[in-house]
C-alpha cells in the first residue's frame, strides 16, 4: 500500500460515514462476481473539502476508484453496471463518479506522473484493501511538467475534435446525414475529453457526451450546459447528437434532417470556443500565460471551404487503405482538371488580349489551380486518415510551389501510419520557395 494513503473516514460526518460503509459492503459482498482488490475514495470527500449546499442543491460527488487484478475484469460491464445501480440506490440524488481499472494500469499511470492517479494515491482514502497488491509511489510533477502534459493533451484531443467537426460538415454537404451526425458526436466527445484531460489529467472511458458534459462543467463555469436541453427543441437536438454514436451507424430508424445537423454543428462550434477559453485559462495557471505555447489549435470556422467529390466511406474497415488511395487519386485528377480549366479560361481571355498573352495567362492560372489542388489533396488525405498535421508542416505544404514535390508528398501521405512520420516526410523533401 502507498504510505501516503489514508485508511480512515473519521473526518466525515456520521451520515457520510454510514453511506460509505454501505457502499463498501456492496463491493465486498460474497455475491459479487468479480472480487475487487481495492476500493478507494478520492476527490473532495476524501480531502475534506466537499460541498453540500442546501440552498442551491449542489452536492459534491462520491468519487470511487475500484482496482481489480486484470483488464478482462475491467471490461465486464455487466458486473460494474449492476454494482453502480446498487450504489446509486444508496446515495440517492448525490452525484457519483465511479471508475474501474486494473492494478497494472493504475500503477503505470502513477509511475509516469499522471497527476490524476498521483493525487488519488496522495489524497485518497482506502476503504477496502485485499492486500494482494500495492500502489506505486507517485512521482510529483513540477509546474513545467504539468504545463507540458496539459498542452500535449489539449493539442492532441482538441485538434482531433476539429478534424471530426470538419469531416461532419463535409459529409453533411453530401447529404450523408447519419454519418455526419456520428462524426459530429465524435467531435463533441473529443472536445470534452480535451477539457477534462487539461483540468484533471484523466480520460474517462465513456462515449456518453451527457456525462462528459457534466464532468466538464464541474471544472469551469464556461463549460456548464454547453449543449442546452431544458427546452423540448433543445432536448430533441441533444438526443439526436447523443444517440448518433450508436444509432447513426447501426439503427435504420435513426433520422436527422440537414437543418438539425447544421444547427448542431453550430452548437458544437460554440462548445469548441468555450472549451478552448476554459482550457487556456487553466493551462496559464501552471507557469503563467507567457510560458504557454502560442500555436495551440484553434476551432474550425463556418467560413472554411467544404471538400467536394469525395467517395463514400467504406463499410468494411479493412478497405480503409484503398479508400485513402482513392482520395489521393481523386485529388490528383481534380488538380489536373482545375489546371486544364484554368488554361482553357486563359486561352479564351487571350482571344481578346492576344493569343500569346492569353496562353501565358492560362498556363499561370492553370498552374496556380493545380498547385492549390495538390495542396488540398495532401491535407485532405492526411485528415481523412486521422493523421495529426503540425502547424509547421501545414505551412510547408501551403508554401510549396513545386508540382513534382507536391505530387510525391501526396503519394506518400496515403501510406503514413503514425503522426511522427509526418514531420520526417516533409523535412526530407526540398521545397521550392
Amino acid at each position: 500500500m502507498c504510505s501516503a494513503m489514508k485508511t480512515t473516514i473519521d473526518h466525515l460526518p456520521d451520515d457520510q460515514q454510514q453511506v460509505l460503509h454501505a457502499i463498501t459492503a456492496v463491493f465486498t459482498s460474497p455475491d459479487v462476481a468479480i472480487p475487487i482488490d481495492m476500493l478507494i475514495l478520492f476527490g473532495s470527500r476524501a480531502r475534506g473539502d466537499w460541498v453540500d449546499d442546501q440552498e442551491t442543491g449542489y452536492r459534491s460527488d462520491y468519487d470511487l476508484l475500484v482496482v481489480v487484478e486484470n483488464e478482462k475484469q475491467v471490461n465486464d460491464l455487466t458486473v460494474w453496471g449492476e454494482l453502480e445501480r446498487k450504489v446509486r440506490a444508496i446515495i440517492g440524488d448525490t452525484p457519483l463518479t465511479f471508475i474501474v481499472h486494473d492494478i497494472k494500469f493504475v500503477n503505470k499511470e502513477i509511475r509516469v506522473g499522471q497527476y490524476f492517479f498521483g493525487d488519488i494515491a496522495n489524497e485518497g482514502v482506502m476503504l477496502f484493501d485485499r492486500r494482494r497488491f500495492s500502489l506505486a509511489k507517485p512521482k510529483a510533477l513540477n509546474a513545467q511538467e504539468r504545463l507540458a502534459l496539459a498542452e500535449r493533451n489539449f493539442e492532441n484531443w482538441y485538434d482531433s475534435a476539429g478534424k471530426f467537426w470538419r469531416s461532419s460538415r463535409d459529409a453533411g454537404a453530401r447529404q450523408w446525414l447519419k454519418e455526419a451526425a456520428f462524426l459530429l458526436h465524435q467531435a463533441t466527445e473529443r472536445y470534452y475529453h480535451a477539457a477534462i484531460l487539461v483540468f484533471t489529467g484523466y480520460k474517462q472511458r465513456t462515449h456518453d457526451i451527457e456525462l462528459l458534459g457534466v464532468q466538464a462543467g464541474e471544472q469551469h463555469a464556461l463549460m456548464v450546459d454547453l449543449l442546452p436541453k431544458t427546452e423540448p427543441d433543445d432536448k430533441h437536438l441533444f438526443d439526436l447528437l447523443k444517440k448518433a454514436y450508436i444509432d447513426a451507424r447501426y439503427s435504420m430508424s435513426y433520422r436527422i434532417t440537414a437543418e438539425e445537423l447544421a444547427e448542431l454543428q453550430k452548437r458544437v462550434l460554440l462548445l469548441a470556443d468555450r472549451v478552448r477559453a476554459a482550457c487556456l485559462e487553466k493551462i496559464a495557471t501552471f507557469c503563467g500565460a507567457d510560458a504557454m505555447r502560442k500555436d495551440l489549435p484553434e476551432p474550425p470556422t463556418l467560413s472554411e471551404p467544404v471538400l467536394q467529390n469525395l467517395p463514400p466511406p467504406p463499410t468494411d474497415p479493412q478497405e480503409f487503405g484503398k479508400w485513402a488511395q482513392s482520395l489521393s487519386e481523386l485529388a490528383e485528377q481534380r488538380a489536373e482538371l482545375r489546371w486544364q480549366e484554368g488554361r482553357a479560361e486563359g486561352i479564351q481571355v487571350g482571344e481578346e488580349k492576344g493569343r500569346s498573352a492569353g496562353l501565358q495567362e492560362g498556363e499561370e492560372r492553370g498552374k496556380a489551380e493545380g498547385l492549390a489542388g495538390l495542396r488540398d489533396g495532401i491535407l485532405m488525405v492526411l485528415r481523412s486518415r486521422g493523421v495529426p498535421i503540425p502547424a509547421e508542416v501545414e505551412g510547408r505544404i501551403r508554401a510549396c510551389k513545386d508540382i513534382a514535390v507536391l505530387s510525391a508528398w501526396l503519394q506518400r501521405a496515403v501510406t503514413l501510419s503514425h503522426a511522427e512520420e509526418v514531420a520526417s516526410l516533409f523535412n526530407h523533401e526540398s521545397v521550392a520557395s
